[in-house]
């Protein structure tokens, strides 16, 4: 149950998005011949979007919610659609025929991408100052709210997403308990009626998903992928569906983020942030939510890789993580570098470096050793999926290869 937090800059935009169960970044198109790297990693955070995820909208300090994202497509393990066929192309323009698109706005700017969400239980015109987050945050989950600056949206992991939830029930509790008695204080929702248009009208939603594939090998130079943002975007894509070529090597994951800070707290502009970073959970009771087993992030490099700091770079997100997210057990986290190529000395210095030593934090303890940095290569193709993936070839032995 991950969330989003969506920024909007107006009452009026907050009304008619949750009236009517949908949302999308309004984007200036391109003055170049491709998009820029930011609205490339806004189209990897699309592209990790899952039906069942919730989303909350921001104005003004005020978080609002909650809605539940759902898939216009039976059966599509993602949420996000285009707005119109070919959206996702740098210079495409909206058709003419302005009923082809799943979503209208009257603004100058283009909208792209779009996702739809139900209300759950309703969206309550009453939201919560962030202060009242940050504040109730007494188990220490809120992360993404804290750097949330100069971003249309924001991922927050599962645990953040209830902190909100709880509050804004707690918050909004009479209304939860009478909700058709205090009908005043939610938004209005046409959102059932809306989808079932926009469904009606595009009874072929196929055209509308979003061809990453086809997006990405119109990059491909000389062996590798000229933006190195969009070969993120198909990444984060690829891990969110479980593309089987994918999950061969970074396995299975149950939780999939872009562009995730750590670092200390500090100005959003100096902090480091981890490219892709997700994990894995097991439903160990029938009793209890999933259990979160092992924590997964990934540094990707366009081209082949001859500086040996990438790989300090990476260890230092793996430390970060062990000591923020796993108490100390290193043996939680995996870590994997992608890029095109790597130089024999990279290769050296990884099975040199890429290990820790450390001690069992609980009793009883012990000596462990973590070795589980992988090195990934991607080599670009000519047909679908426009990358495919394979452990990079080693110059010596390396134990934890």
């Amino acid at each position: 149950m991950s969330g989003y937090i969506v920024n909007l800059a107006d009452e009026d935009a907050l009304r008619r998005y949750v009236e009517f169960g949908v949302y999308g970044t309004l984007m200036k198109r391109p003055d170049y011949p491709s998009w820029s790297v930011a609205a490339e990693l806004t189209l990897a955070d699309y592209l990790t979007m899952r039906p069942g995820d919730l989303i909350f909208f921001f104005r003004e300090r005020t978080i609002y919610g909650v809605g539940r994202l759902v898939s216009l497509q039976r059966g599509s393990p993602t949420a996000a659609l285009a707005n119109y066929p070919g959206a996702s192309f740098p210079h495409a323009h909206p058709p003419d025929d302005r009923t082809t698109l799943l979503y209208r706005q009257h603004r100058e700017e283009d909208m792209r991408w779009v996702v739809f969400f139900r209300p759950d239980p309703v969206f309550f015109r009453h939201g919560l100052d962030m202060d009242e987050v940050l504040q109730g945050d007494i188990r220490h989950v809120v992360r993404g709210l804290r750097v949330f600056e100069k971003r249309s949206f924001i991922q927050v992991e599962d645990e953040e997403a209830q902190v909100m939830v709880d509050l804004l029930l707690r918050r909004n509790a009479s209304t939860v308990e009478n909700v058709w008695q205090a009908s005043e204080h939610v938004f209005p929702d046409q959102s059932a009626f809306y989808h079932a248009q926009v469904s009606a009208r595009n009874a072929e939603l196929g055209a509308y998903q979003i061809d990453i594939d086809t997006l990405l090998a119109h990059y491909v130079r000389d062996g590798s992928v000229a933006h190195e943002a969009l070969l993120q975007a198909w990444l984060a894509h690829a891990l969110t569906v479980r593309a089987p070529g994918v999950t061969a090597i970074f396995g299975a994951w149950d939780y999939v983020a872009n562009q995730v800070s750590a670092s200390p707290q500090k100005p959003v502009m100096y902090m480091d942030r981890i490219d892709l970073f997700g994990y894995t959970t097991r439903r160990l009771s029938a009793s209890f939510p999933p259990t979160i087993m092992r924590y997964k992030a990934i540094e990707l490099k366009k081209d082949l890789i001859s500086d040996v700091n990438v790989i300090n770079q990476m260890l230092k997100y793996v430390d970060w993580l062990a000591h923020t997210r796993a108490g100390g057990d290193y043996s939680m986290v995996d870590a994997y570098l992608v890029a095109s190529g790597y130089t024999p000395e990279v290769v050296d210095y990884a099975c040199d470096v890429g290990v820790r030593d450390y001690i069992t934090p609980y009793r009883p303890y012990h000596k462990q050793q973590w070795s589980q940095l992988t090195l990934v290569r991607y080599i670009p193709t000519s047909s679908i999926p426009a990358v495919r993936l394979e452990l990079a070839p080693l110059t010596r032995m390396c134990r934890f290869f």
